[in-house]
């Protein structure tokens, strides 16, 4: 469906004729061949109202009765562009579309209202203004299932305001805390907006267990996969560390290098290697039962992983990892937004995290520091690619919900062959996720606003093209 951008004007109702809810602009309703009957169904989000129009004589505003924009909880502000579709077949006039992001709080900083993701929030409702639509932020409180309506923050004039909307077609879920995630009046909540009729999002923190299972099932993904099992006690780490002397311990649940431990085996014991607030800490331990005894009480009965451990390339003497961040576009397939290398800060630290301490680089950088020959990094580079889309693509066929947005980690080796890591689907808003600043709203909030446009059955506009500028580092 084709947007056309018109402004909505609320008249007093004492304005308009008793019967006239609706002056629609002669120019579009002749170029959508709007006659015979004067009512239709208009269309706010999931909130619906059966109302009486009449042609009127503007070019390109939409006058409304003031009840009944306050009755579909369209913004007070008059003259505001919005984007319309009719559908002739169900003479339905629809209006945005209205996306929602969910998160689990406000977290007031200096950054503003939303801590660390102010700015991604304010990116994605201006650029979903921009596009014709409407935006806004809101958290599990302000549902109110028995009206059907939120109360959520836009942003406009260069601040936050708070207004009550109808339930939107399009959830993007930010929730950003698996517990609260987990919780049974939040799974309650999010139940009752797909109920509603919300598209609902980006499901849920993934389990890095649950998901090697169902990946695991997959002949594709033998090639590229680490060797991972279930950490069960101690006799499953020995045979583990028999089979692989070099392997890392990840929490199930765990994000953002948290947990991660380090082990090699040797003829002197067992070399231990955790992150701290401080950096890195190394242990040495002369038998595999000091060593499980200490192991034991720092993963506190948490579900861990064992994975085989890989010898990843590494630039400036630390480790390089890369984030591939792979979203669902306007066609609603999945294509790459950007893919960074992560180096960690030494040569002892176990992650590259930005979280960390670590630093962020261009693909062809990290490759070219690791050591390979021009011709080479562009094969390796590909191929990074390459498995980015497909593992996107095989997380697709064998995960239940709805994803549209995911964070590949994958490892390239010293012998150039490329490994899946991990998988994410919250992957960072924050700015420090952020490879460079640049004018304009990131390319990962344009591709997130695309696809809410496609499943609400919209088409995006075209940007408007840019003078050209010097090519620098993009943002994710």
């Amino acid at each position: 469906m084709i947007q056309h951008h018109m402004r909505i004007q609320r008249i007093a109702d004492s304005s308009l004729p008793a019967a006239v809810d609706l002056l629609l602009p002669a120019a579009f309703a002749k170029k959508h061949g709007i006659f015979g009957t004067h009512t239709l169904e208009f269309v706010y989000g999931l909130q619906t109202a059966i109302v009486n129009f009449e042609i009127g004589a503007t070019a390109s505003t939409v006058r409304i009765r003031e009840s009944l924009a306050r009755r579909l909880h369209l913004l007070e502000e008059n003259n505001m562009t919005y984007g319309f579709h009719f559908h002739p077949n169900t003479r339905k006039l629809i209006i945005g579309p209205l996306v929602g992001a969910l998160i689990y709080r406000m977290a007031p900083t200096e950054n503003g209202p939303f801590g660390g993701i102010t700015d991604f929030c304010r990116e994605m409702v201006q650029t979903c203004r921009r596009h014709g639509g409407l935006g806004f932020i809101f958290t599990l409180e302000q549902i109110s299932p028995e009206n059907d309506t939120v109360d959520g923050w836009t942003y406009h004039h260069n601040q936050w305001t708070k207004h009550k909307f109808p339930l939107p077609q399009c959830v993007y879920n930010r929730i950003g805390s698996r517990r609260i995630e987990e919780k049974k009046e939040t799974q309650e909540k999010i139940a009752i907006l797909k109920e509603k009729g919300s598209l609902f999002f980006n499901e849920q923190f993934l389990d890095k267990w649950h998901i090697h299972q169902r990946m695991s099932l997959l002949p594709e993904t033998a090639s590229f996969s680490p060797y991972t099992e279930l950490y069960m006690g101690a006799t499953s780490l020995s045979s583990m560390l028999q089979r692989y002397p070099y392997l890392y311990l990840k929490p199930s649940s765990g994000s953002l290098g948290r947990g991660i431990i380090r082990l090699v085996r040797s003829k002197q014991g067992y070399l231990c290697q955790y992150s701290s607030l401080t950096g890195t800490v190394t242990r040495r331990y002369p038998s595999f039962n000091m060593l499980h005894q200490m192991l034991r009480s720092r993963m506190k009965n948490q579900p861990y992983l064992m994975q085989q451990g890989l010898h990843l390339i590494k630039a400036r003497g630390g480790i390089v990892d890369f984030r591939a961040l792979v979203q669902k576009n306007k066609r609603g397939t999945w294509s790459i937004t950007s893919i960074v290398g992560r180096s960690a800060p030494t040569s002892s630290s176990i992650v590259s995290n930005v979280a960390h301490g670590g630093t962020i680089l261009s693909l062809g950088s990290a490759l070219a520091a690791a050591g390979f020959p021009p011709i080479t990094c562009k094969s390796i580079g590909a191929s990074v690619r390459q498995h980015a889309l497909l593992i996107a693509q095989l997380f697709e066929q064998c995960t239940e919900g709805h994803y549209a947005e995911l964070g590949i980690d994958l490892g390239v080796d010293k012998k150039g062959k490329v490994w899946m890591l991990e998988i994410n689907s919250k992957p960072s808003k924050t700015n420090n996720s952020v490879a460079s600043v640049g004018k304009g709203p990131r390319p990962s909030v344009v591709r997130l606003i695309d696809y809410c446009f496609y499943r609400s059955g919209f088409i995006s506009p075209a940007p408007k093209k840019a003078p050209q500028a010097k090519r620098r580092t993009r943002r994710k």
